[in-house]
């Protein structure tokens, strides 16, 4: 799944930032297992946009 809209990765990070506040208030998480997990979201979200931008072979082969 590649999202390539930045304003549709941005609210699901928003999402993700809000719940992990929420874990960490009740306890669920620790504030260093939330770090953690924000990192690997922004890096799934990120990636997508790197891989959605990479060049498929062929594209900008001469005719």
């Amino acid at each position: 799944m590649i999202i390539k809209d930045p304003a549709i990765r941005a609210w699901i990070y928003g999402i993700f930032a809000a719940g992990a506040a929420v874990a960490v208030v009740y306890g669920l998480v620790t504030n260093e297992q939330v770090t953690v997990w924000l990192a690997l979201v922004a890096a799934v979200l990120g990636n997508g946009l790197a891989l959605a931008n990479v060049d498929k072979p062929g594209k900008h082969e001469a005719e």
